[in-house]
């Protein structure tokens, strides 16, 4: 079969299969997965999986991550992270030999309901307007799920490839986790090429950003403070310290984008942005006394593009910092101070033109009718543990939808199906397939 019978028979499929995706995603969408570092919930999700796999008559490797030997002891590895009942899933439909082999690579975590206000039930799947909401839909439970139903139409329709293909599940990628995709390339090797089904709306990305993540702590604790309503004053003001640094940081902002930009973030208005995502201080709510706050913090996001080194963004945080606190010495007469939680989320890109990228766009584009974009992602992940750490061509590609890690998240279905049968079409011409139908 050529590219055009891959497209032709992919579009068949699509149809064919249209409603077990629909369900699938549901499924998985109503199973609370939830990553809460250092734990998660992600077990209930990994064993539907494994069911589903099973019953297609696939061996299935269920196993936690800290269970490879060799990863504790890897220079990437984060500690801290707890593995307990939180297993990898991964299984291979082994190649007849020829074709290149593929690796379909996603999370079943999502990031934690937290206290966002849903419209509908966050744990529903509940489809309205064409769309499927619930947490993780579009990050990423929507496009695991229809790639399951991929592998369940390959092994259906008696699809032999000539390179093989592998299904595997992780847990903890959000959070900056990363740990569980390193597992499993140290647990199952490297494969000819990857695909990691982040939201893209079906543009290609063959990069991804990386981020410094770091928590500003402030603090007056080596002050006297008074009761407030006593007349008295402080000589440190953790409120307005924070006022100060986000009064200022269009300064680090500025600085940030002075920086050359790679060719596949130029589109972009702002290529590298610095986000405040998380502020506290003092509490909220009539359980917590009115006080003037001994302590604050805020979570600072510094997105980076690849080419760009840890200690080179930390050096310009710290040196923003310092200059912050000396035009302002009265009021930091504490300097805040810098807190890692979360690893460095490594920069990583590959070339434009790789076979894989011009492969999957060609697919893309006798799905849908358009060529699709390439891109480097706005947003980090883990693609930098397959390209960076591994050495492994991978690219980012999924379908569209909105509210990721926010309330009402949704996936679009039209997108899923044009994902669906796009990806169909690229891993029998990537995979070198043989077609022998039998259902």
């Amino acid at each position: 079969m050529d590219r055009n019978d891959f497209a032709a028979f992919a579009r068949e499929m699509r149809l064919k299969y249209q409603d077990e995706i629909v369900r699938v995603m549901q499924d998985l969408v109503r199973i609370p997965t939830e990553n809460t570092p250092p734990t998660g919930n992600e077990k209930a999700g990994q064993v539907y999986v494994t069911d589903y796999l099973h019953g297609l008559g696939l061996d299935v490797d269920m196993y936690e991550p800290t269970a490879v030997a060799e990863l504790e002891s890897h220079p990437y590895y984060w500690p801290g992270r707890d593995y307990t009942d939180r297993p990898n899933v991964s299984t291979v439909l082994p190649g007849t030999g020829g074709g290149r082999s593929l690796l379909l690579t996603g999370q079943m975590d999502t990031v934690a309901l937290g206290e966002n206000a849903w419209s509908v039930e966050p744990f529903g799947g509940e489809i309205r307007d064409g769309r499927l909401y619930g947490l993780g839909s579009v990050d990423m439970k929507g496009a695991m799920g229809a790639m399951l139903v991929l592998v369940r139409a390959l092994v259906e329709q008696g699809i032999r490839l000539g390179g093989s293909l592998s299904y595997e599940s992780v847990v903890d990628e959000e959070e900056a986790g990363v740990n569980s995709t390193i597992a499993g390339r140290l647990r199952h090797g490297t494969m000819d090429a990857a695909i990691i089904p982040e939201v893209t709306g079906l543009q290609v990305y063959p990069a991804a950003r990386g981020a410094l993540i770091t928590d500003v702590l402030f603090t007056n604790h080596d002050t006297t403070w008074l009761d407030v309503g006593t007349g008295g004053e402080a000589q440190v003001d953790v409120v307005q310290q924070i006022g100060l640094v986000l009064t200022h940081l269009d300064d680090l902002r500025a600085s940030r984008r002075s920086h050359p930009v790679p060719a596949l973030y130029q589109s972009y208005p702002d290529p590298m942005p610095v986000q405040v995502t998380k502020i506290y201080a003092g509490g909220w709510g009539s359980q917590v006394p009115i006080a003037v706050p001994p302590d604050g913090k805020l979570e600072l996001i510094a997105q980076t593009l690849p080419g760009e080194r840890r200690e080179d963004v930390l050096g310009e945080v710290q040196d923003w910092l310092d200059d912050l606190v000396r035009l302002h010495p009265t009021a930091f007469a504490t300097r805040p101070e810098l807190h890692f939680r979360r690893r460095w989320m490594v920069p990583t890109s590959m070339a434009a033109d790789h076979a894989l990228v011009t492969a999957l766009v060609g697919s893309t584009e006798m799905a849908t009718g358009r060529k699709p974009d390439v891109l480097g992602a706005p947003y980090p992940c883990d693609l930098f543990a397959l390209q960076h750490i591994f050495g492994m061509p991978g690219v980012i590609f999924g379908p569209a939808g909105g509210n990721a890690h926010a309330a009402d998240e949704y996936v679009e279905l039209d997108s899923v199906f044009a994902f669906w049968e796009s990806l169909l079409a690229f891993v029998m011409r990537w995979c070198e397939a043989e077609v022998s139908r039998s259902g």
